[in-house]
């Protein structure tokens, strides 16, 4: 039967569609998806979905030889290599009452959670708690908790199919374009749980890649002095938007905007000429001098007062925020020790030291007696 020899290829030849259909490719290096063999359906949890055999040639003999435990199983491993870093969480060594809650909410969250949700847990954890959970790889974000390894396309897109079907909506899956990292979600109608548990949390009018969103969070607070904070330019490169779109996300994350830069009128003008312009004493072209200038001619941004809360006090596994920085403004928090001039020590008390004076006799190495036999065996040799 055609179905024992689908049975007994490689597990390669089966082919999982963004549709959700499974089929059967004859020849292995054929990249065309080949027959279907059957169509996945909602399962008992998000990671674990069904299969349903296709009623056609390829599967008639599927009451006799397993076809159908066979795909299932297939589809079974697919999805764990997929999602493997999601299901190293599901570790029967992680005892603790705390380290089991968490990884549980993560893996039921796809790897991806809001550090509120699971903050409690956090604050019981002790050291070899936290020690246990290191080799899972998380992130401990000031906002959110999530799996680093579950931001490539792949994982993404894996992730989006199986949401889309448990929560019973038509396949494809919406799926943002392969490693973008942020895409505007203005006028648009969304669910910002779905983004979020594929990896691109919805702040103000963009949905943006957790990686480089927490990049961002980290840089709000690490820049952060007497409860303010300025925005960065670098803030909206690494979100890949603009300034206003900048703004609004900042806001939204709960940072009041309290004040507007004052431009000048001639800001952003600067020019340079590249004739004779030198860097470190080699020669650098027109094109990068002139950007040269224009990043040191960027403006500044709005200031916003910080949004107080456990973001502001705690980052990785309850450690804080940001690292400290040395303090460059000249004024320093620890209170400086007073400088006492060393005056001359006093040598009163100290009793004088007798001098010792040496006094050798020269000697003579034609006076030594090794150098005598020295001399003896030579003037044999010469006899």
């Amino acid at each position: 039967m055609v179905s024992t020899l689908i049975i007994n290829s490689d597990p390669k030849q089966l082919r999982l569609a963004e549709n959700g259909d499974i089929t059967w490719q004859k020849d292995v290096t054929n990249p065309l998806p080949g027959e279907k063999v059957a169509v996945i359906t909602k399962g008992e949890s998000v990671v674990s979905p069904q299969i349903i055999l296709e009623d056609n040639a390829l599967t008639q003999a599927e009451a006799n030889n397993g076809l159908a435990e066979y795909v299932q199983n297939w589809l079974n491993f697919y999805v764990r290599e997929g999602l493997e870093p999601l299901f190293r969480l599901q570790d029967e060594a992680l005892t603790a009452e705390p380290v089991k809650n968490i990884a549980q909410k993560l893996f039921d969250g796809l790897g991806i959670l809001p550090r509120e949700e699971l903050q409690a847990d956090i604050d019981q954890m002790d050291d070899d708690m936290r020690q246990s959970l290191r080799p899972k790889k998380l992130r401990f974000g000031p906002l959110l908790v999530y799996l680093p390894e579950l931001k490539k396309p792949a994982a993404v897109r894996m992730q989006a199919l199986l949401l889309t079907l448990w929560n019973d909506k038509s396949l494809p899956a919406q799926v943002p374009a392969d490693g973008i990292v942020s895409f505007s979600i203005k006028d648009k109608d969304i669910d910002a749980d779905y983004y979020r548990a594929i990896g691109y949390p919805v702040y103000g009018p963009r949905a943006m890649r957790v990686d480089m969103l927490d990049r961002v969070v980290c840089a709000v607070y690490d820049s952060a002095k007497d409860g303010k904070f300025m925005a960065q330019h670098q803030m909206a490169e690494w979100l890949g938007s603009n300034i206003e779109d900048l703004y609004l996300i900042l806001e939204a994350m709960g940072h009041k905007k309290i004040s507007e830069p004052t431009l000048k009128e001639d800001e952003g003008e600067k020019t340079i000429e590249a004739s004779g312009v030198k860097s470190d004493d080699k020669e650098v072209t027109e094109a990068e001098a002139t950007d040269k200038v224009q990043e040191q001619a960027k403006p500044d941004l709005a200031i916003f007062a910080l949004k107080r809360g456990k973001a502001s006090q705690k980052s990785a596994i309850g450690g804080a925020v940001h690292n400290k920085k040395k303090d460059l403004s000249g004024f320093s928090s620890k209170p400086k020790k007073k400088f006492k001039p060393k005056g001359k020590r006093s040598n009163e008390h100290k009793e004088p030291r007798e001098r010792v004076y040496k006094a050798e006799a020269k000697t003579n190495p034609e006076d030594n007696p090794f150098a005598i036999l020295g001399q003896l065996k030579v003037a044999n040799k010469d006899d």
